[in-house]
Protein backbone atom coordinates (compact mmCIF):
# COMPACT_ATOMS: atom_id res chain seq x y z
CA UNK A 1 0.00 0.00 0.00
CA UNK A 2 1.30 3.34 -0.83
CA UNK A 3 0.41 6.75 1.01
CA UNK A 4 1.74 9.92 1.22
CA UNK A 5 1.70 9.98 5.28
CA UNK A 6 -1.35 9.09 7.87
CA UNK A 7 -4.01 11.44 8.99
CA UNK A 8 -5.23 10.03 11.80
CA UNK A 9 -3.26 9.88 15.54
CA UNK A 10 -5.78 8.14 17.41
CA UNK A 11 -4.10 4.43 17.78
CA UNK A 12 -4.93 1.51 19.33
CA UNK A 13 -1.17 0.18 19.86
CA UNK A 14 -0.59 -3.63 20.05
CA UNK A 15 -2.28 -6.62 21.23
CA UNK A 16 -0.35 -6.21 23.96
CA UNK A 17 -1.58 -3.22 25.35
CA UNK A 18 -5.44 -4.49 24.43
CA UNK A 19 -4.49 -7.16 26.41
CA UNK A 20 -3.54 -5.28 29.26
CA UNK A 21 -6.67 -3.39 28.98
CA UNK A 22 -5.58 -0.21 27.77
CA UNK A 23 -5.45 2.49 24.38
CA UNK A 24 -3.46 4.97 23.69
CA UNK A 25 -2.86 7.87 21.39
CA UNK A 26 -1.00 11.16 21.22
CA UNK A 27 -1.64 14.46 22.99
CA UNK A 28 -1.14 17.59 21.09
CA UNK A 29 -1.59 19.71 23.54
CA UNK A 30 1.33 18.23 25.67
CA UNK A 31 3.53 16.26 23.20
CA UNK A 32 3.28 13.09 25.98
CA UNK A 33 1.00 9.91 25.12
CA UNK A 34 -2.58 9.95 26.80
CA UNK A 35 -4.41 6.93 27.90
CA UNK A 36 -7.69 7.00 26.46
CA UNK A 37 -9.32 4.41 27.46
CA UNK A 38 -8.77 1.61 30.43
CA UNK A 39 -11.13 -1.48 30.73
CA UNK A 40 -12.65 -2.39 34.16
CA UNK A 41 -10.70 -4.90 35.95
CA UNK A 42 -7.91 -4.97 33.65
CA UNK A 43 -4.26 -5.17 34.74
CA UNK A 44 -3.89 -1.63 33.20
CA UNK A 45 -6.78 -0.30 36.26
CA UNK A 46 -5.14 -3.04 38.87
CA UNK A 47 -1.60 -1.25 38.37
CA UNK A 48 -3.39 2.15 38.39
CA UNK A 49 -3.53 3.73 34.85
CA UNK A 50 -6.57 5.69 34.21
CA UNK A 51 -8.55 7.56 31.35
CA UNK A 52 -6.85 10.56 30.45
CA UNK A 53 -3.57 9.88 32.45
CA UNK A 54 -0.29 10.98 30.77
CA UNK A 55 2.32 8.82 30.10
CA UNK A 56 5.63 11.72 30.35
CA UNK A 57 8.53 8.90 30.27
CA UNK A 58 9.42 5.61 29.98
CA UNK A 59 12.14 3.85 31.70
CA UNK A 60 13.36 7.15 32.37
CA UNK A 61 13.45 8.46 28.46
CA UNK A 62 10.82 11.95 28.06
CA UNK A 63 8.35 11.32 25.23
CA UNK A 64 8.24 14.63 24.99
CA UNK A 65 12.21 14.55 24.00
CA UNK A 66 11.98 11.37 21.79
CA UNK A 67 9.18 11.86 20.27
CA UNK A 68 5.53 9.95 20.31
CA UNK A 69 5.84 7.46 17.26
CA UNK A 70 9.67 6.82 18.67
CA UNK A 71 9.04 5.84 21.97
CA UNK A 72 6.10 4.14 21.67
CA UNK A 73 7.45 0.53 20.27
CA UNK A 74 8.88 0.43 24.24
CA UNK A 75 5.68 0.02 25.74
CA UNK A 76 5.82 -3.35 23.72
CA UNK A 77 8.00 -6.63 23.94
CA UNK A 78 8.45 -9.94 25.53
CA UNK A 79 5.87 -11.45 27.64
CA UNK A 80 6.48 -10.63 31.32
CA UNK A 81 9.19 -7.99 30.92
CA UNK A 82 8.90 -4.45 32.35
CA UNK A 83 9.30 -0.79 32.78
CA UNK A 84 8.76 1.99 34.69
CA UNK A 85 6.36 4.61 33.41
CA UNK A 86 6.18 7.89 34.94
CA UNK A 87 2.87 9.06 34.77
CA UNK A 88 0.57 12.37 34.83
CA UNK A 89 -2.78 11.94 36.78
CA UNK A 90 -4.29 14.92 37.35
CA UNK A 91 -1.33 16.95 38.04
CA UNK A 92 0.38 14.54 40.29
CA UNK A 93 3.46 12.46 39.07
CA UNK A 94 3.93 8.96 39.80
CA UNK A 95 5.86 6.12 39.05
CA UNK A 96 4.04 3.02 37.56
CA UNK A 97 5.91 -0.35 36.45
CA UNK A 98 3.85 -2.22 33.46
CA UNK A 99 4.45 -5.76 32.83
CA UNK A 100 4.12 -6.61 29.71
CA UNK A 101 1.62 -9.44 28.58
CA UNK A 102 1.37 -11.57 25.10
CA UNK A 103 -1.63 -13.30 25.56
CA UNK A 104 -3.49 -12.09 22.53
CA UNK A 105 -5.77 -14.36 23.09
CA UNK A 106 -7.43 -13.23 25.90
CA UNK A 107 -7.65 -9.48 24.30
CA UNK A 108 -11.48 -7.78 23.85
CA UNK A 109 -9.86 -6.08 20.63
CA UNK A 110 -8.86 -9.14 18.22
CA UNK A 111 -10.65 -12.71 17.97
CA UNK A 112 -9.65 -15.55 15.80
CA UNK A 113 -11.44 -18.83 15.15
CA UNK A 114 -11.54 -22.06 12.62
CA UNK A 115 -15.23 -22.62 12.49
CA UNK A 116 -16.75 -25.70 10.54
CA UNK A 117 -15.90 -26.62 6.92
CA UNK A 118 -13.24 -24.46 7.20
CA UNK A 119 -14.43 -21.38 7.71
CA UNK A 120 -11.90 -18.78 9.19
CA UNK A 121 -13.41 -16.18 11.69
CA UNK A 122 -11.50 -12.99 12.65
CA UNK A 123 -12.90 -10.09 14.52
CA UNK A 124 -11.40 -6.98 14.40
CA UNK A 125 -12.96 -4.43 17.27
CA UNK A 126 -10.21 -1.88 16.28
CA UNK A 127 -7.61 -1.12 13.70
CA UNK A 128 -4.15 -0.06 15.43
CA UNK A 129 -0.28 -0.17 13.91
CA UNK A 130 0.29 -3.86 13.53
CA UNK A 131 -3.83 -5.07 12.81
CA UNK A 132 -3.19 -5.97 9.17
CA UNK A 133 -0.07 -7.97 9.18
CA UNK A 134 -1.21 -9.62 12.47
CA UNK A 135 -3.95 -10.45 10.99
CA UNK A 136 -2.24 -11.44 7.81
CA UNK A 137 -0.29 -13.74 10.14
CA UNK A 138 -2.76 -16.04 11.81
CA UNK A 139 -4.66 -16.41 8.62
CA UNK A 140 -1.09 -17.84 7.16
CA UNK A 141 -0.81 -20.02 9.93
CA UNK A 142 -4.22 -21.07 10.12
CA UNK A 143 -3.48 -21.81 5.83
CA UNK A 144 -0.47 -23.94 6.60
CA UNK A 145 -2.38 -25.99 9.06
CA UNK A 146 -6.19 -26.36 7.12
CA UNK A 147 -8.16 -26.08 4.26
CA UNK A 148 -9.55 -22.82 4.41
CA UNK A 149 -13.04 -22.14 2.62
CA UNK A 150 -14.25 -18.68 3.14
CA UNK A 151 -13.52 -16.40 5.62
CA UNK A 152 -15.21 -14.17 8.20
CA UNK A 153 -14.29 -10.56 9.00
CA UNK A 154 -15.97 -9.29 11.94
CA UNK A 155 -16.44 -5.71 12.41
CA UNK A 156 -19.15 -5.11 14.39
CA UNK A 157 -17.90 -3.89 17.63
CA UNK A 158 -15.37 -1.53 15.17
CA UNK A 159 -15.02 1.71 16.21
CA UNK A 160 -11.98 2.35 14.19
CA UNK A 161 -8.79 3.02 14.38
CA UNK A 162 -5.84 3.69 12.10
CA UNK A 163 -6.86 4.41 8.48
CA UNK A 164 -4.33 2.76 6.39
CA UNK A 165 -4.02 -0.39 8.59
CA UNK A 166 -8.13 -1.05 6.66
CA UNK A 167 -6.38 -0.29 3.43
CA UNK A 168 -3.39 -2.40 4.29
CA UNK A 169 -5.47 -5.39 4.73
CA UNK A 170 -8.14 -4.51 1.90
CA UNK A 171 -4.44 -4.57 -0.36
CA UNK A 172 -4.38 -8.52 0.13
CA UNK A 173 -7.46 -9.07 -1.62
CA UNK A 174 -7.53 -6.25 -4.03
CA UNK A 175 -5.96 -5.31 -7.33
CA UNK A 176 -4.24 -1.93 -7.78
CA UNK A 177 -6.39 1.17 -8.37
CA UNK A 178 -8.66 0.97 -5.29
CA UNK A 179 -8.22 3.98 -3.57
CA UNK A 180 -9.04 5.97 -0.32
CA UNK A 181 -8.79 9.57 -0.59
CA UNK A 182 -8.91 12.20 2.81
CA UNK A 183 -9.42 15.39 1.81
CA UNK A 184 -9.23 18.16 3.86
CA UNK A 185 -11.57 20.88 4.51
CA UNK A 186 -9.40 24.06 5.32
CA UNK A 187 -6.73 23.15 2.69
CA UNK A 188 -8.11 21.07 0.54
CA UNK A 189 -5.48 19.19 0.54
CA UNK A 190 -6.03 15.13 -0.44
CA UNK A 191 -3.94 12.59 0.71
CA UNK A 192 -4.62 8.85 -1.17
CA UNK A 193 -4.09 5.51 -0.24
CA UNK A 194 -3.50 2.99 -3.16
CA UNK A 195 -3.76 -0.44 -2.98
CA UNK A 196 -0.85 -2.28 -4.83
CA UNK A 197 -1.25 -5.21 -7.27
CA UNK A 198 0.26 -7.83 -5.01
CA UNK A 199 -2.71 -9.96 -4.24
CA UNK A 200 -2.47 -12.36 -1.33
CA UNK A 201 -5.51 -13.99 -0.69
CA UNK A 202 -6.59 -14.39 -4.54
CA UNK A 203 -10.16 -15.67 -5.21
CA UNK A 204 -11.02 -16.07 -1.15
CA UNK A 205 -14.32 -16.09 -0.26
CA UNK A 206 -15.35 -13.23 2.08
CA UNK A 207 -18.13 -12.00 4.46
CA UNK A 208 -17.26 -8.73 6.34
CA UNK A 209 -20.18 -8.52 9.11
CA UNK A 210 -21.05 -4.51 10.14
CA UNK A 211 -23.27 -3.24 12.44
CA UNK A 212 -24.41 0.31 13.79
CA UNK A 213 -21.04 0.55 15.91
CA UNK A 214 -18.76 0.02 12.98
CA UNK A 215 -17.35 3.41 12.48
CA UNK A 216 -14.69 5.19 10.59
CA UNK A 217 -12.04 2.68 9.26
CA UNK A 218 -14.35 -0.57 9.54
CA UNK A 219 -16.84 1.61 7.41
CA UNK A 220 -13.71 2.18 4.73
CA UNK A 221 -13.35 -1.23 4.88
CA UNK A 222 -16.64 -2.66 4.24
CA UNK A 223 -17.07 0.04 1.32
CA UNK A 224 -14.17 -1.30 -0.09
CA UNK A 225 -15.02 -4.73 -0.01
CA UNK A 226 -18.59 -4.04 -0.94
CA UNK A 227 -17.72 -1.24 -4.09
CA UNK A 228 -16.00 -4.23 -5.73
CA UNK A 229 -17.85 -7.40 -5.17
CA UNK A 230 -14.62 -9.14 -3.54
CA UNK A 231 -16.94 -9.65 -0.13
CA UNK A 232 -20.39 -9.88 0.71
CA UNK A 233 -21.42 -7.17 3.25
CA UNK A 234 -23.81 -8.57 5.72
CA UNK A 235 -25.53 -7.07 9.08
CA UNK A 236 -26.92 -3.72 9.67
CA UNK A 237 -26.77 0.01 8.26
CA UNK A 238 -23.50 1.34 9.65
CA UNK A 239 -22.96 3.70 11.71
CA UNK A 240 -21.54 6.72 9.53
CA UNK A 241 -18.30 8.47 10.84
CA UNK A 242 -17.15 9.38 7.39
CA UNK A 243 -14.51 12.05 9.12
CA UNK A 244 -11.35 12.39 10.33
CA UNK A 245 -10.64 14.62 13.71
CA UNK A 246 -8.17 17.38 15.20
CA UNK A 247 -7.75 18.08 18.43
CA UNK A 248 -7.54 21.76 19.22
CA UNK A 249 -6.66 23.58 22.81
CA UNK A 250 -8.97 26.30 23.92
CA UNK A 251 -6.96 26.53 27.25
CA UNK A 252 -4.84 24.66 29.67
CA UNK A 253 -8.04 22.77 30.97
CA UNK A 254 -10.44 22.29 27.78
CA UNK A 255 -9.76 20.53 24.86
CA UNK A 256 -12.28 19.80 21.91
CA UNK A 257 -12.26 17.94 18.07
CA UNK A 258 -12.72 19.61 15.19
CA UNK A 259 -13.66 17.74 12.19
CA UNK A 260 -10.47 18.05 9.99
CA UNK A 261 -11.93 16.32 6.48
CA UNK A 262 -14.06 13.97 4.71
CA UNK A 263 -12.66 10.14 3.91
CA UNK A 264 -13.70 8.73 -0.02
CA UNK A 265 -13.64 5.07 -0.90
CA UNK A 266 -12.88 4.93 -4.42
CA UNK A 267 -15.76 6.71 -6.73
CA UNK A 268 -18.50 6.75 -4.17
CA UNK A 269 -19.79 9.36 -1.93
CA UNK A 270 -18.43 10.72 1.57
CA UNK A 271 -20.55 7.96 3.80
CA UNK A 272 -20.48 10.73 7.37
CA UNK A 273 -23.82 10.51 8.52
CA UNK A 274 -25.43 7.70 6.16
CA UNK A 275 -23.41 4.88 7.00
CA UNK A 276 -22.68 1.76 4.93
CA UNK A 277 -26.03 -0.44 3.50
CA UNK A 278 -24.93 -4.04 4.34
CA UNK A 279 -25.46 -6.49 0.73
CA UNK A 280 -27.18 -9.04 3.02
CA UNK A 281 -29.34 -6.54 5.59
CA UNK A 282 -30.04 -9.09 8.87
CA UNK A 283 -31.05 -7.49 11.37
CA UNK A 284 -30.57 -8.22 15.13
CA UNK A 285 -30.13 -7.11 18.69
CA UNK A 286 -26.74 -6.75 19.28
CA UNK A 287 -26.92 -8.52 22.83
CA UNK A 288 -26.89 -11.60 20.93
CA UNK A 289 -23.28 -11.39 19.21
CA UNK A 290 -21.41 -13.85 19.66
CA UNK A 291 -24.12 -16.36 21.37
CA UNK A 292 -26.01 -18.91 19.84
CA UNK A 293 -28.70 -16.90 18.32
CA UNK A 294 -26.47 -15.00 16.44
CA UNK A 295 -27.94 -14.89 13.08
CA UNK A 296 -25.75 -12.33 11.36
CA UNK A 297 -23.26 -15.00 11.80
CA UNK A 298 -25.33 -17.91 10.97
CA UNK A 299 -25.95 -16.04 7.75
CA UNK A 300 -22.26 -15.28 6.52
CA UNK A 301 -21.98 -18.96 7.02
CA UNK A 302 -24.62 -19.72 4.83
CA UNK A 303 -23.51 -17.86 2.33
CA UNK A 304 -19.63 -18.99 2.58
CA UNK A 305 -21.17 -22.92 2.73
Amino acid sequence: MDANSSIENNVNFSAQLQTAGFCITYDDYSDNILINNVEPNSQAEKMGLCRGDLILSIDGVSVREAGYYNIIGSLVGKSNTSVELLVDHNGEQRYLTYVREKNIESSKEVGSELLDKGIFYYRFNQFDLNSANSFSYELDSMMAKNDISGLIIDLRKNSGGITDEAVKLFDFFAPAGNQLMAEEVKTGKQIVYCTSNDIKYKDMKVVVLVSEKSLSSSEVLAAFFKDTGLGTVVGTQTGGKGVFQMKRSFNDFYHYNIVAGYYYVNNLPNYNGVGITPDVVVDMDPKLIGTDDDIQLKKALEILS
